[in-house]
C-alpha cells in the first residue's frame, strides 16, 4: 500500500510539476519539422550536423558505448552546436519543443527532465534549428503513411550528385538496397566501427587533400560525423550527417516492428547486430578509396 502511494505521488509530481516545468523552457526553442528540414537542405545546399543525447552527453565528456571520452571532441562539439555558419545548419531533436501536456514517460521526456538545465545554456532561443529526427523517418513514427514520401524527399539531396560516404568499416550504408541508386557516383572512406574520432585527423586530412568540393559528403560515422560535417563546411564542402538513415531505410523496406539486426551491417540498436559478417561485395570493395579502420 505504501509503495503504491509513493508511486502515485511520483507520478503526480512528474505530471504536474517536473515535466511541464522542463518543457516550458525547451518549448521556446525554434526547431523546423523533419520535412521542412530536408527541404531546407535541398534548397540551400547546406551542410548538417545532428545532435542527439550522445552528442550532448559528449560535450560534458561523458563517454558511451561507441565513443570513448575526449576533451578535444567535447570542445569541437560545443563549438559546432553554438556555430552560425551560412552554409551549415545544426539539428537538435524536435522532441524538445513538442510537449502536449500529456505525461509521456518516453526516453526524451525523461532526458529533458533530467538534463535540460545542463544543455539549455548551450542553445539559443533566437536560432532556428533543423530536426535531428529527419533521418529517423520510420521506426518511431506511429503514423507510417508518409514514410515513403519522406525518404523519397531525402533521396533528392544526392540526386545526380557524386557522393563520398564516410562511415564506419561495418556500416556499409546503401549496400543491399537502392538508397543511393539516384547518385551519379559513389566513393567510400572507412573509419573504425567504434570510437571513430580516434582517426578524425587522418580522415579530415584525406578529404581536404583528395576530395573535390563539388562532391557531396555523406557521413554515417557516429558522433564524429557531427563535428566533421561542421569542420568541412568551414572549408566550403557540403557535408551531411545522416546518422542511422540506412538502417531506418532497411527497417522501412521490411516493415520491421522491432529494432532487428540487419544482415551484413552494424546495427547499434540491436545487440545481435554488433558483429556483422565481412562484406565481400565487389561493388562495395571497388567504392572504397581510403580505409582508416585499422
Amino acid at each position: 500500500m505504501i509503495k503504491q502511494i509513493k508511486k502515485e505521488v511520483h507520478r503526480l509530481l512528474d505530471e504536474y510539476w517536473l515535466i511541464p516545468r522542463a518543457f516550458k523552457k525547451t518549448s521556446k526553442l525554434k526547431i523546423m519539422g523533419s520535412k521542412e528540414s530536408v527541404k531546407y537542405i535541398i534548397e540551400q545546399h547546406c551542410s548538417l550536423s545532428r545532435f542527439g543525447d550522445g552528442e550532448l552527453d559528449s560535450i560534458e565528456g561523458l563517454g558511451g558505448d561507441y565513443q570513448h571520452p575526449s576533451k578535444r571532441l567535447s570542445s569541437m562539439l560545443l563549438e559546432c552546436l553554438q556555430s552560425d555558419l551560412p552554409n551549415h545548419k545544426v539539428a537538435i531533436p524536435n522532441w524538445l519543443n513538442h510537449y502536449d501536456g500529456k505525461p509521456k514517460q518516453g526516453f526524451w521526456t525523461n532526458y529533458v527532465v533530467g538534463h535540460h538545465k545542463r544543455f539549455l545554456p548551450w542553445l539559443s532561443f533566437n536560432k532556428v534549428y533543423c530536426d535531428t529526427q529527419l533521418t529517423r523517418f520510420y521506426y518511431e513514427k506511429k503514423d507510417k503513411s508518409k514514410c515513403n514520401e519522406h525518404i523519397e524527399l531525402i533521396k533528392q539531396i544526392w540526386n545526380e550528385r557524386d557522393i563520398v560516404i564516410v562511415e564506419g568499416c561495418k556500416t556499409r550504408s546503401g549496400i543491399g538496397n537502392d538508397l543511393y541508386d539516384n547518385a551519379n557516383s559513389i566513393q567510400r572512406v572507412l573509419g573504425p566501427a567504434l570510437s571513430g574520432f580516434d582517426r578524425y585527423d587522418d580522415i579530415y586530412d584525406f578529404i581536404i587533400n583528395n576530395i573535390n568540393k563539388n562532391k557531396l559528403i555523406l557521413l554515417s560515422f557516429g558522433i564524429t560525423a557531427t563535428v566533421l560535417a561542421y569542420e568541412l563546411a568551414k572549408l566550403g564542402y557540403q557535408a551531411i550527417d545522416l546518422g542511422h538513415l540506412d538502417i531506418e531505410y532497411e527497417w522501412f523496406r521490411m516493415g520491421a516492428k522491432d529494432r532487428v539486426p540487419i544482415k551484413g551491417k552494424f546495427t547499434n540498436e540491436s545487440k545481435a547486430g554488433h558483429n556483422p559478417e565481412a562484406c565481400k561485395d565487389p561493388k562495395y570493395q571497388k567504392q572504397i578509396i581510403a580505409d582508416f579502420s585499422k
